[in-house]
């Protein structure tokens, strides 16, 4: 069990956001405090328009299930990163998210919504300080909508 929290912890130094929105782009003003459900179909709008700022993807599936396949976004600063919910569920892993992504929108997702909901609730009860959304039917609604996915390493979108 260590290892593979030592394995995952050494993962997040790879999925720490590279990029920032710059120019002060403003966030999507939402209430704080709530988890806020969203479609696919809003994922994608807000994911192509930069004009809203810049949302964070966020993977909490397992490493396994996030190499295999994940959503594949239109730029490079907002490919998925992995932030499993067994982390999440560590008081210290769901600190260091919540400084990680301090005053970001974070987009959570995983195969149908429910691991992304508790993850959501988990991060909030935590004192998160920025707006977090729960993409509501996970990659599997993603699919059935005809989004794009890329697998392994690759980084197609």
């Amino acid at each position: 069990m260590n290892k593979k929290v030592i394995v995952m912890a050494a993962l997040l130094l790879f999925t720490v956001p590279l990029f920032e929105g710059g120019e002060g782009r403003p966030l999507i003003v939402h209430q704080q405090g709530d988890l806020i459900n969203v479609t696919v179909q809003e994922v994608w709008e807000m994911l192509q328009s930069e004009e809203d700022g810049i949302q964070y993807m966020v993977d909490v599936r397992t490493f396994e299930e996030y190499a295999n396949e994940r959503i594949a976004t239109p730029h490079m600063y907002d490919k998925p990163l992995l932030y499993p919910l067994q982390l999440i569920e560590k008081p210290l892993f769901a600190k260091i998210f919540n400084i990680l992504f301090n005053g970001k929108e974070v987009i959570l997702y995983c195969r149908s919504a429910n691991r992304s909901n508790i993850a959501g609730h988990i991060l909030l009860d935590s004192g998160f300080s920025g707006v977090l959304y729960n993409m509501l039917g996970g990659i599997n609604e993603w699919k059935a909508e005809g989004l794009p996915t890329v697998s392994g390493f690759g980084f197609g979108g």
